[in-house]
Order: C-alpha cells, then structure tokens, then sequence
C-alpha cells in the first residue's frame, strides 16, 4: 500500500488547530480553563468541543474565532486561511 507524503493530510482545519494548541500551551492553559475564559467573555463552549478544533474535526464559529483570537493572543489572520468545510459549527 503506498504511503502519503510527508505533510499531505494537512488539512486547513488542521493547522488551524494545531496553531490553537501550540499557543494554549504556551500559555499554560488547560482546555477546561480555556472553556471556562470563553464563557466569561460571552461565548459558552465545552472544553470537549475546543479539543476538536485542536484537533481539526470542527471550524470555530466566528463569535468563537474572535474569542479564541482575544484570550490567546493571536492574529487575526491565523483564521483566515480557512476554508470553510461541511462539519463546521454554526
């Protein structure tokens, strides 16, 4: 059976959620701890649910995007690059 390349199933959700680990982590946030921060900025989400957008099953919701960019420093242009695919959250 041939073997994909390196790569190749890098998905855009998938970056994406890569990137929004990798900066939780660097802020030393659990993904309870970054639920319970969202729900205080107004937007209610299970910890459940953030670890599918880290692990590319979901694209966050644009009240969640905003969120996610605010409470984790991030630029704005990390979300862009996404596409949007069936699955997405509402």
């Amino acid at each position: 059976m041939p073997q994909k390349a390196a790569g190749a199933t890098k998905t855009p959700r998938l970056r994406l959620g890569r990137a929004l680990r990798r900066r939780r982590l660097e802020l030393g946030l659990t993904l309870v701890k970054l639920a319970d921060r969202c729900d205080k900025a107004g937007v209610p989400v299970a910890h459940s649910h953030l670890s599918k957008l880290e692990r590319g099953h979901y694209t966050p919701r644009p009240g969640l995007r905003l969120v996610l960019t605010e409470l984790l420093g991030l630029d704005a242009e990390v979300f862009e690059t996404e596409v949007p695919e069936a699955g997405g959250t509402p």
